[in-house]
C-alpha cells in the first residue's frame, strides 16, 4: 500500500511538473495572435470607448423620462390691514402642474439616443480595427527582423567555418596568410550587420510592447511565418470590401441620427402642453375651492425653424464627408496595393532568378577554390553577393506582409 502512495506522489508530481515546463515554455513565445489579444485588452483607448458606450446608454435611459411635475404654494391677501390682517382674509392655493410633450418628443429623444448608442459602438469597433492593425504591423516588421538575424547568424556560421578551412591550408603552406584576413574582414563587416540588426530588432520590440501597452511583458523569441504570396489579389474583388470598414460603416447611423435630429427639431415646432390642478382655501368666507388649468405657448414667431433648417443643412454636411472619407480610404487603398504589386514582382524575380544564380555561383566558385579553379577574393566576393541577395529577399518579403495587413485593415479582410 506504501508503495502505491508513492508511485501515485510521484506520477502526480510529474504532471504538475510538467504543467509548469509547459507553462515556462508558453511564456517563452509570442504569437501575433497572443500580442493582438494582450493590446486589446490593455489598451486603454479602448477602455475609454467602452465607457463611452455605457455613457451612452445612460443618456438613453435619461431621454425616455418624462419631465418632473411641479408643487406650488401661494398665499394671497396676508399681513393686511382692517379686514386682511394676519390670515383672515388669506386664501392658500396649493397645486400641482405637469408638463406633457407632444408631437412624440420622448420618443423621438429615444432614437437619438439610440443612433449614439450604435455610433459609439461603431467607434470602438474602428479604434480597434486601428489598434489591431497596427500591433500586427509592429510584430510582423520585429518578426522579419528577427528571421534576418537567424539567417546571417547562419551564414556566419558558413563564414567561420570557411575561415578555418583557410586557417588550415595557411598551416599547410598552400595559401598566404593575407587570404584569412581578407575572410576575417568579411566576416567582421557581417558581425557588424548583426549589430545593426540586433539593435533595430530591440528598437521593433520596445514599439510593440508599447503598443501592448505592457513595457514588463517578457519573452525570448517570437513564433510566426511571413506569408509567401506569390499572385496578387484581385482589385476589384478587394476594392468593393472597402465598405466593409467600420469608420464607412458607422455613415448609416450617422445619417439615421441626423434624421433623428431632424424629426426632433420639427416636433419642437409643436409647443408643449401644461396642465394643472390645485386646491384653495377661502379663510375669509370659510370655503374651500377646486381649480383645473392648462397653458400652452402660441408657436406665432418661434416655430424652430432656424434649428430645423441647421440640421437639415448637417444631413447634406454628413453625405459629403462620408465621400470625403471614402474617397481617401480608396486612394491608402490604392496606395497600398500597388506598393504591394512592386514587392510581389520584386520578390518574385529575386526568388526565381537572383537567389537560385546567386546560391549556384557561391557553390561553384567555393568548390572551385579547393581545387584552384578560382581566388579567395572571388569567394569572398561571391559569398558577400548572396548574404545581400537573401537579406534583401528577407527585407521585401517583410515589407510584403506589413503591407497586406494595411490592406486587411482598409478591407478588413483576410489575404490568402
Amino acid at each position: 500500500m506504501h508503495r502505491v502512495m508513492c508511485i501515485l506522489v510521484i506520477a502526480i508530481f510529474s504532471l504538475f511538473t510538467s504543467g509548469l515546463n509547459g507553462q515556462s515554455k508558453r511564456d517563452t513565445i509570442l504569437t501575433i495572435e497572443m500580442a493582438v489579444n494582450k493590446t486589446i485588452e490593455h489598451n486603454p483607448e479602448l477602455k475609454v470607448l467602452k465607457k463611452n458606450i455605457a455613457a451612452n446608454k445612460a443618456v438613453k435611459l435619461q431621454s425616455g423620462l418624462m419631465p418632473n411635475p411641479e408643487f406650488g404654494l401661494e398665499a394671497e391677501n396676508i399681513f393686511g390691514n382692517n379686514d386682511f390682517s394676519g390670515f383672515r382674509g388669506s386664501e392658500i392655493t396649493a397645486s400641482i402642474s405637469q408638463n406633457i410633450l407632444l408631437a412624440g418628443k420622448i420618443s423621438k429623444l429615444e432614437k437619438i439616443a439610440d443612433a449614439d448608442i450604435s455610433l459609439s459602438e461603431w467607434d470602438y469597433e474602428a479604434k480597434r480595427l486601428e489598434i489591431i492593425t497596427n500591433i500586427r504591423k509592429s510584430f510582423i516588421n520585429a518578426l522579419g527582423v528577427q528571421k534576418l538575424i537567424e539567417k546571417n547568424k547562419g551564414l556566419i556560421n558558413i563564414s567561420n567555418e570557411f575561415v578555418d578551412n583557410l586557417k588550415k591550408r595557411v598551416r599547410k603552406g598552400k595559401i598566404s596568410p593575407a587570404e584569412v584576413s581578407r575572410a576575417q574582414i568579411v566576416l567582421s563587416l557581417l558581425q557588424i550587420e548583426i549589430n545593426k540588426l540586433e539593435s533595430e530588432y530591440d528598437t521593433s520590440i520596445f514599439e510593440m510592447k508599447t503598443l501592448i501597452n505592457n513595457p514588463s511583458l517578457s519573452f525570448e523569441f517570437l513564433k510566426g511565418e511571413l506569408k509567401d504570396i506569390s499572385s496578387l489579389p484581385d482589385y476589384d474583388s478587394l476594392r468593393s470590401k472597402l465598405k466593409n470598414n467600420p469608420v464607412l460603416k458607422r455613415y448609416s447611423k450617422v445619417y439615421e441620427k441626423q434624421k433623428a435630429v431632424i424629426n426632433y427639431e420639427e416636433s419642437k415646432s409643436i409647443p408643449n402642453l401644461t396642465v394643472s390642478v390645485g386646491f384653495r382655501k377661502l379663510n375669509e368666507v370659510n370655503a374651500n375651492t377646486f381649480l383645473v388649468g392648462a397653458s400652452i405657448p402660441l408657436p406665432i414667431f418661434n416655430r424652430n425653424q432656424g434649428t430645423i433648417q441647421e440640421a437639415k443643412i448637417r444631413l447634406e454636411q454628413k453625405k459629403i464627408e462620408y465621400i470625403n472619407i471614402k474617397n481617401k480610404l480608396t486612394l491608402r487603398f490604392n496606395l497600398y496595393f500597388n506598393k504591394l504589386k512592386m514587392l510581389l514582382t520584386a520578390a518574385e524575380k529575386l526568388k526565381s532568378e537572383s537567389l537560385p544564380i546567386s546560391e549556384e555561383a557561391f557553390k561553384i566558385i567555393n568548390e572551385g577554390n579547393l581545387v584552384g579553379r578560382f581566388t579567395i577574393l572571388d569567394v569572398l566576393d561571391a559569398q558577400r553577393t548572396l548574404f545581400e541577395i537573401q537579406n534583401r529577399y528577407m527585407r521585401i518579403l517583410k515589407d510584403i506582409n506589413t503591407t497586406i495587413v494595411e490592406i486587411e485593415g482598409l478591407t478588413v479582410t483576410n489575404i490568402e
